[in-house]
């Protein structure tokens, strides 16, 4: 049944972006001065999980570059590379196409790319909350020509551990705010989805009605919702997904998406995810103390909270309930290990 899985993949760019029209406009119109030879202006967009906010950035750099030919362009995910270092390693090897020795220091980096970088030139940056060291945001303002698309669910928390020097370079640009898609719209993107990588007619309106009812405007899950109910119709033999499939799809869906979000938690939000796998429920302290026992550069109680318990919460891997006037953290679902990746 499954023609193409590629367009199931969690990076796949579709060739026409669903219910974003005005957000595409924003970007574009934001990246429009690299047509002309100038520096774009920075851009932030916000919104919550599953809402297009990498795709629409993604689409974006891609008509600038149907435009503008080898114009310089990176993607970091700040996720898995949160520290400056690994974020100018990055853009070292994407902006300049330099071998990067794995000793080389942060001054270093920055100097080969500020000394190589022929702007303009853009970088987005994928959940640019997890930046550890957000002064980064100040050194990419400091490469000639190179602006940023940034990521991340909450401005507010993005903005709540930046010093003022940061602030004032981040102050000004685009803002560009996404809600959560409709209905209407997750279905319209699963039919286009299920079209491409399934074929025409193997999968009814009444499913993309369902998946879409269930998955709460996040499109990401509804495409994982549709890819494991189509495979779990090719293993029953089907010629079509009947909509009983649905339902049972959904916590396999969940649970997969847990297990490749674990594989991307960085050190500290892995302790954490093992503290709580081990010994929770439990409260703030006495989880924050079970993560100092075991990490070897443990952050701060306020840190650990703010940029770490949050987009665990985020994401749906941990869950917080109030007990006896206590909030209480513990995991959201059963712990990815326990479930092996399906064949």
């Amino acid at each position: 049944m499954i023609r193409d899985g590629t367009v199931f993949d969690e990076d796949h760019l579709p060739r026409e972006i669903v219910g974003r029209n005005q957000h595409m406009n924003e970007v574009t119109d934001a990246l429009a001065p690299i047509e002309d030879g100038f520096r774009a202006e920075n851009c932030f967009l916000f919104g919550p999980s599953g809402a297009g906010k990498t795709t629409v950035a993604r689409a974006a750099v891609r008509e600038l570059r149907q435009e503008v030919l080898d114009v310089p362009h990176a993607y970091v995910n700040c996720w898995q590379d949160y520290t400056r270092n690994a974020v100018l390693e990055v853009l070292a090897r994407d902006l300049v196409g330099a071998a990067v020795p794995r000793s080389s220091s942060t001054s270093d980096l920055a100097d080969r790319i500020g000394r190589n970088f022929d702007g303009p030139g853009v970088v987005i940056l994928d959940e640019v909350d997890q930046l550890r060291e957000t002064d980064l945001l100040y050194d990419l303002h400091e490469f000639r020509g190179l602006s940023w698309i940034g990521i991340a669910n909450d401005e507010i928390d993005l903005l709540a551990d930046l010093d003022q020097r940061v602030r004032s370079r981040i102050s000004v640009g685009y803002r560009v705010r996404f809600d959560a898609y409709g209905d209407d719209t997750i279905a319209d993107i699963l039919e286009r989805r299920a079209r491409a990588g399934l074929g025409s007619g193997v999968v009814s309106d009444d499913v993309f009605e369902r998946i879409a009812r269930l998955t709460d405007g996040d499109a990401r899950k509804g495409i994982n919702v549709l890819r494991v109910a189509a495979r779990k119709a090719t293993q029953e033999g089907l010629a079509g997904v009947p909509v009983r499939l649905v339902d049972e799809a959904v916590p396999a869906a969940e649970r997969e998406m847990a297990r490749k979000t674990y594989s991307k938690l960085n050190s500290h939000q892995r302790v954490i995810y093992e503290v709580l796998r081990d010994d929770g429920p439990l409260i703030q302290r006495e989880l924050y103390e079970r993560y100092q026992e075991r990490h070897d550069e443990p952050v701060s109680i306020r840190y650990l909270r703010d940029a770490h318990l949050s987009k665990l919460e985020h994401y749906d891997l941990v869950t917080t309930e109030s007990r006896s006037g206590k909030k209480l953290y513990d995991l959201a679902v059963d712990h990815p290990e326990h479930h092996p990746e399906p064949r």
